[in-house]
């Protein structure tokens, strides 16, 4: 080369540099979002603006665009010099969001349905597929640059695109026990401890319990002392049903409680003194009266007159509730009062299973069911509660309430007793 071309290489060297082209880059954030935008002269920490994950974008590169990449012999991808360079370790990376740089999200899945992503009014939607070329924002106005020819290159084998990741939202997550729902559930098993506890030390106590009804509860029965025999018979009978009757002198247990409890529930008054009452009251008036009365028990001596197989095609017994003024005239031989009541024995259990005849002599006991007036027979009604009838067997009891001492050996009132 002569000393012309010497000069004209250096005055080559020594004019302005051209404008360097505009560089972009093209990024895939960890979720699978595609990223665009243009490169700076200092590298960029980004966050996605679909998904807020990190994002880092290298700096512009100074060496010039190679051009289309061409494929290797061994079939892998060319590297990109900038991807391969040595990494240097600064310590953490501080993320922002994007500046004046323009971001395009391309080919980014579908947010999760769970999650609310806020996007910012400055980026627009992804292009659609089917349009061949993407739609980008308007970018700064740049020096033209020097158009460069293309070098003549074979047609290099395609770069496939990065793998998209595809995120799946979550289903519903299946809720658990509430905890209310917990302490109840506990509460049920301490209350359930304690109470098979207790019955377990009951059932250790049973026997006691059933020879202490046995050898007081029954004494203290016949001796009147109705209060006390009740407090001993009453737990004596549960004990003797919880073991089975596998005590002694089971049967005779259950019955002096069973008299105990009808002794301690006694009406106040008699039937005598209800009719007294009842006569005098209209239905409503008497109505409230007798509730207090309701569900008491009644003692009877008396022999049975008629059975359902009789005449009268029901259960009666020789005794008719009088007024107690015109009762001592009418057992005198006197006429019968206008107003009587007669004991309803309709449904009556007892008497069903005993079946007794016209003529037996019995004394039984039963709780008050009803007090009424029956207009179609001019006569007032009593009924018993059909399940409630015992015979009474413990007749030594009877004595304290005054009742005569024959009773039980088969003599009767001329007419019949209540008490």
């Amino acid at each position: 080369m002569g000393l012309f071309g010497r000069a004209k290489n250096l005055i080559k060297g020594l004019a302005a540099p051209s404008e360097a082209a505009v560089q972009y880059y093209n990024v895939v954030c960890p979720l699978g979002h595609r990223v665009r935008g243009q490169r700076t002269a200092g590298y960029q920490a980004l966050r996605c603006p679909a998904c807020g994950e990190g994002v880092f974008v290298l700096p512009i590169s100074p060496l010039p665009d190679p051009g289309p990449r061409l494929a290797s012999p061994s079939g892998r991808r060319s590297v990109d010099p900038l991807e391969s360079s040595r990494v240097v370790e600064e310590g953490p990376v501080e993320l922002h969001d994007p500046g004046e740089a323009t971001i395009e999200i391309a080919d980014a899945p579908k947010p999760r349905q769970d999650v609310e992503i806020p996007w910012e009014e400055d980026v627009k939607p992804s292009p659609s597929p089917a349009e061949s070329t993407p739609t980008r924002q308007p970018e700064p106005r740049q020096p033209e640059a020097r158009p460069r020819a293309e070098p003549s290159r074979k047609p290099s084998r395609p770069i496939p695109e990065p793998a998209m990741i595809e995120v799946q939202s979550r289903g519903r997550r299946r809720e658990g026990w509430h905890p209310l729902w917990i302490f109840g559930v506990v509460g049920l098993l301490v209350l359930a401890t304690v109470a098979l506890r207790v019955r377990r030390n009951l059932r250790q106590e049973y026997p006691q319990l059933a020879e202490l009804g046995r050898v007081e509860g029954i004494p203290a029965l016949q001796a009147g002392e109705f209060d006390r025999a009740y407090q001993l018979l009453a737990p004596a009978r549960l004990a003797v049903d919880s073991l089975g009757g596998q005590v002694e002198g089971a049967d005779r247990i259950r019955q002096a409680a069973d008299e105990a409890e009808l002794y301690v529930n006694l009406s106040p008054i008699g039937l005598e003194e209800m009719l007294n009452d009842a006569h005098l009251k209209t239905p409503e008036a008497w109505a409230p009266v007798f509730s207090r009365y309701k569900g008491r028990g009644v003692l009877f001596d008396a022999h049975i007159s008629s059975t359902p197989d009789g005449p009268k095609n029901r259960y009666e017994i020789d005794y008719i509730v009088l007024p107690t003024e015109q009762a001592a005239n009418f057992r005198a031989g006197g006429l019968r009062p206008a107003t009587t009541a007669r004991i309803d024995f309709k449904g009556f259990e007892l008497f069903d299973l005993a079946k007794p005849k016209v003529g037996d002599h019995v004394v039984f006991g039963a709780r008050l069911a009803g007090f009424q007036y029956d207009a179609s027979k001019d006569e007032w009604i009593v009924s018993l509660e059909p399940k409630s009838g015992l015979f009474v067997q413990f007749h030594e009891a009877l004595e304290s309430l005054g009742w005569p001492e024959a009773v039980g050996g088969g003599a009767a009132p001329e007419i019949g007793g209540q008490r």
